[in-house]
């Protein structure tokens, strides 16, 4: 009797999941206005999802809806949605995220979007390269985004971003001899009295204040011996950013609340938008 009663609620489960999955897809659709072979590229990218991270196919549908009130349509969210699962996934913890926490990110992701020279996609891929090292670091997910940023106004983003990015995140984590030495020539450390790691949104300014005003070749040598030969673009794109355009896309992004809807409304305000 045991034995058929768990088959009996577990079969209840599976149902009640499936028709939840088919609810959120459907939301996905009334929100995105994707329908047909979009819906379905969509309904199959949610399911790969639920089968590679360690979130369930419904908290892909969720998230979907999310970026659907951003604006994004199908494309960008099938090249989107991998990197805010990752970011859940990899480093939820950290960063205090997880699937159900897309609607601030979706915010933050809508507003770097539309303040600095970058996409869904690519800083969807840059998160997947840098979520992990940044989040276990207890760097916050708002300055990732703009260090991110930051670097795609440079022309560096997606992939080569977020490698990057972790590169130089990865040398300030456990410093070699030389890192050392260039932090100690520039009077500058990315650690606080307690051990802790210094907020992006403090160090980044402190970096731009010492490399402004250095030669272009003493910049080419310190940035060398704190990134490392293949993250040194990335680290210089971010030094030699205006404190206007950093303080800009920070005050942005941390009043980045309410955007992806903003965003939304004004896509929507339109006949066919409103139908």
């Amino acid at each position: 009797f045991v034995g058929k009663k768990q088959a009996v609620n577990f079969g209840k489960d599976v149902v009640n999941t499936g028709l939840e999955f088919e609810q959120g897809m459907t939301n996905v659709s009334a929100i995105s206005g994707a329908t047909g072979s979009e819906l379905e590229a969509l309904r199959e990218k949610a399911k790969e999802m639920g089968a590679t991270t360690k979130f369930s196919a419904l908290e892909a549908s969720d998230a979907m809806s999310y970026m659907a009130m951003a604006g994004w349509n199908s494309s960008q969210m099938i090249d989107g949605i991998s990197g805010i699962m990752n970011l859940a996934a990899a480093s939820g913890t950290a960063f205090g995220l997880k699937a159900s926490d897309s609607a601030d990110f979706a915010d933050i992701l809508a507003t770097a979007c539309a303040k600095s020279n970058t996409n869904v996609a690519m800083l969807g891929e840059a998160f997947k390269n840098v979520a992990p090292t940044a989040g276990a670091m207890g760097y916050n997910v708002r300055d990732t985004t703009v260090a991110l940023g930051l670097m795609a106004n440079a022309g560096i983003k997606g992939g080569a971003a977020g490698t990057s990015l972790n590169g130089v995140l990865t040398r300030l984590a456990k410093p070699t001899k030389e890192v050392n030495a260039a932090m100690s020539a520039l009077g500058l450390s990315a650690v606080n009295a307690d051990g802790s790691m210094k907020p992006l949104s403090q160090f980044i300014p402190e970096l731009q204040a010492k490399f402004s005003t250095l030669t272009a070749a003493q910049k080419g040598q310190y940035a060398t011996m704190i990134a490392g030969k293949n993250a040194m673009s990335g680290f210089l794109s971010i030094v030699n950013s205006s404190p206007s355009d950093f303080q800009a896309l920070t005050d942005a992004i941390n009043n980045s609340e309410g955007a992806a809807q903003s965003m939304a409304d004004t896509m929507n305000d339109t006949v066919s938008g409103k139908l």
